[in-house]
């Protein structure tokens, strides 16, 4: 599960990388205008619902006004003229208006459309509480309540409460309006379903613009990068034809005339007696000459048995490690475990790699023992350079920036991680399709 996650982050780390500066702004700015467009499509229909019931609310209560300033709303039972319940049958009832109260303060129903509803009398519902100290109030009807018995037949109701001022400003009565529900539930899905479509509609222009740039870029990105791993494929090529160019050159034109010197140096001291001081002299040319050789001859090593074209990559780490071993200046254990080995540009990239991880280990992590573990994943092949060092540097270095664009021209990567427990995991991968290792 771990390697999962991890393989999962290094992938999702590559396609951010990928995308560029303007891709991920690009991706973005989908994100905000997604993000966006959600808040609207739910809070537009949401205001205009707002705004709708207000607008009923508003037309009730001029009414309702109209008949307080002129004195027409009942504050007992039977106060009720015939006027005021033909101007409220006229005025209010019809449409989508089906019940019209009003409430005296302590809870009696005073006037209703139905004469058999004045009389009862029931506490102030959650809606009405505050209509008796002076705020309107709207909301859905409860059903189940014993006071909308008579209103059940109407199935969803609204309910519209209104306070009704006396001339001192006091309430002295609560008018009660209900109105069907249906007309105002379609218009807002109406509202809603618009929205949306245009919300919809915009994102979806959005996202060809969006789409359409994305392409455009990555396409001039990945030319670019198509153009660099060629460039840095014919780079790597040149550097170890240049390599073996050196290895013959310095083992032709130094290596050769050392021993022709070494050779005349042992035939002259040859000729002379045992104690002559030239005898003695040639000696210590000797001496240096040799030394000369030994230094050349490893250079020479380094340069020739190292290099993964020549030996394969499992052979050429181990070669690796064991000069870095000679030197003595750290311990490398090399772990292989390879069915193939990549194709000569990703093996030659993984093996500078991997040198540039132990050169980092002997540079900086303070360490004497360092390990290398190359194994096959899934369709990749993976090189870690472990130690039990200070840990990685906060910045990294133009080594390992270079290592990786180089790993990342032959379709592979690079991450640098603080390893569980302490030390640095240098971690390194290439595409796996190459030659056998056998």
């Amino acid at each position: 599960m771990r390697r999962f996650f991890r393989r999962l982050g290094d992938a999702l780390r590559t396609q951010w990388e990928e995308l560029g500066s303007l891709g991920r702004a690009a991706l973005a700015g989908i994100v905000v205008s997604l993000g966006v467009a959600v808040v609207l499509g739910f809070s537009i229909p949401a205001a205009a619902g707002r705004h709708l019931l207000e607008a009923r609310a508003d037309q009730i209560e001029a009414t309702v006004q109209h008949f307080a300033d002129r004195g027409l709303v009942p504050t007992r039972i039977g106060e009720a003229t015939p006027e005021f319940d033909d101007l409220v049958r006229l005025r209010l009832l019809g449409g989508d208006s089906v019940r019209v109260k009003v409430w005296n303060l302590d809870g009696t129903i005073v006037y209703s459309d139905v004469p058999e509803l004045i009389g009862d009398r029931f506490g102030f519902s959650h809606h009405a509480v505050t209509a008796p100290s002076g705020e309107r109030s709207i909301g859905v009807s409860r059903l189940e309540e014993p006071e909308n018995a008579s209103e059940r037949e109407f199935g969803q109701l609204l309910e519209f409460y209104f306070p009704v001022f006396d001339a001192n400003g006091e309430v002295f009565a609560v008018f009660e309006v209900y109105q069907t529900a249906d007309s105002y539930v379609n218009t807002v899905s109406r509202i809603r379903r618009n929205v949306w479509l245009s919300i919809g509609s915009g994102l979806g222009f959005l996202a060809l613009f969006m789409g359409a740039l994305t392409l455009a870029v990555a396409g001039v990105a990945n030319r670019g990068r198509r153009q660099a791993e060629a460039l840095l494929s014919a780079l790597s090529r040149a550097q170890e034809l240049e390599r073996k160019r050196t290895v013959g050159a310095l083992h032709d034109d130094i290596g050769q005339p050392l021993y022709r010197l070494l050779y005349g140096l042992e035939g002259c001291k040859a000729r002379l007696a045992p104690g002559d001081p030239v005898r003695e002299e040639l000696e210590r040319l000797e001496v240096l000459v040799r030394d000369i050789d030994r230094t050349l001859r490893a250079e020479l090593r380094k340069l020739h048995h190292g290099a993964p074209d020549d030996l394969g990559l499992g052979p050429a780490l181990e070669e690796l490690a064991r000069t870095i071993s000679e030197e003595g200046e750290l311990a490398v254990e090399v772990e292989v475990s390879l069915s193939r080995d990549p194709d000569p540009d990703a093996r030659s990239a993984l093996y500078r790699a991997v040198a540039e991880g132990l050169l980092n280990v002997r540079r900086h992590a303070k360490t004497s023992r360092a390990t290398v573990r190359v194994v096959s994943e899934d369709d990749k092949v993976v090189a870690e350079v472990s130690d039990d060092g200070v840990g990685p540097g906060r910045r990294e270095g133009l080594g390992i920036v270079t290592t990786r664009e180089r790993l990342e021209a032959v379709g592979g990567g690079l991450v640098v991680e603080r390893r569980r427990g302490g030390g640095t995991v240098f971690r390194a991968w290439v595409p796996a399709t190459g030659e056998d290792s056998t």
